[in-house]
C-alpha cells in the first residue's frame, strides 16, 4: 500500500476510487565524484525546509558508483510557494558548478521534469501512469479521454507506430492495462501486496479533470525550473 505516499488533502486529487497528485523531482544527492575526485558517489544538495504533507521520499539509484537519490515534493504546494522552488533551484546551481558534479541524461531529465502518481482502490495501491512530458503521451491521453467513442471500448494507449505489427501490444498509459468503455476508466493493475491482478472502474470525467489539473501544475513548476537550469532545457 502506498497511501503513506500520498501529500496532505489540499494537494491531492481525489475521484470515486483513485487519488492523484502532482509531483516535482528534487536532486538531494546529485551524481558525482568524492574524495577529491577519486571515487564514484553523490554530491548532497541542500534543500529548504518543507512542511509536513507536501513530500515523501524518492527514487535511489547507483549507476557504476554515482549516486542519485530525489525526495518527491507536491507540485500543487511548489506553484504556490514559487520563493521556496528559488531557494531549491538556486542551491542546487551551486553543486552543478562543482567539477566534481557527473550529471547523466536521466538526472538532468528528472531534474526539471515532474510526474503524476496514480492510486487505486481502497488500499491505494500505487499504479504507474506513464505519462510525461515531451512525448505527446499527455496530448494524446486527454484527447482520449475527451473524445473516445462512448458507445465502444478503446485503448487507452499510444497509437502503435508506424511498422509495427498489429499483434503488438498497445503502450497502456495506466497500469498493466487500460480501456475506455462508454463513461468508464478500467484500469488493471496489481495490487502492491501481490496477488491475482485487479481490474477497476473509475469515472471517466473525474479521471480527465484530475489529470487535466495534475498537469497544470507540474508544467508550471517545470517550467520554472528550466529557467532557472538553462542547461536542462
Amino acid at each position: 500500500m502506498s497511501a503513506g505516499d500520498l501529500f496532505a488533502a489540499a494537494h491531492v486529487e481525489r475521484g470515486d476510487g483513485f487519488a492523484m497528485q502532482a509531483t516535482t523531482h528534487w536532486l538531494r544527492l546529485v551524481p558525482g565524484r568524492t574524495l577529491f575526485g577519486l571515487k564514484a558517489g553523490g554530491l548532497p544538495v541542500e534543500l529548504p525546509d518543507l512542511p509536513n504533507g507536501v513530500r515523501h521520499p524518492g527514487l535511489e539509484a547507483t549507476t557504476e558508483g554515482h549516486r542519485i537519490a530525489l525526495i518527491d515534493v507536491s507540485s500543487h504546494w511548489l506553484r504556490d510557494n514559487p520563493d521556496v522552488l528559488t531557494r531549491y533551484a538556486a542551491n542546487l546551481r551551486g553543486v552543478l558548478a562543482n567539477k566534481a558534479a557527473r550529471m547523466d541524461g536521466y538526472a538532468k531529465h528528472v531534474a526539471v521534469n515532474g510526474s503524476i502518481e496514480l492510486f487505486l482502490g481502497r488500499e491505494l495501491d500505487r499504479v504507474p501512469l506513464e505519462i510525461e512530458a515531451g512525448d505527446g503521451f499527455y496530448e494524446v491521453a486527454i484527447d482520449l479521454l475527451a473524445n473516445a467513442p462512448r458507445d465502444s471500448r478503446t485503448a487507452f494507449a499510444m497509437p502503435r507506430g508506424v511498422g509495427s505489427s498489429k499483434y503488438d501490444d498497445p503502450d497502456f498509459f495506466a497500469g498493466t492495462q487500460s480501456w475506455i468503455d462508454g463513461e468508464r476508466l478500467l484500469v488493471e493493475f496489481r495490487p502492491e501486496e501481490g496477488g491475482r491482478q485487479e481490474t477497476l472502474a473509475v469515472d471517466r470525467r473525474q479521471f480527465l479533470g484530475a489529470l487535466e489539473r495534475c498537469w497544470g501544475a507540474v508544467r508550471s513548476v517545470s517550467d520554472r525550473l528550466r529557467a532557472s537550469l538553462p542547461d536542462f532545457s
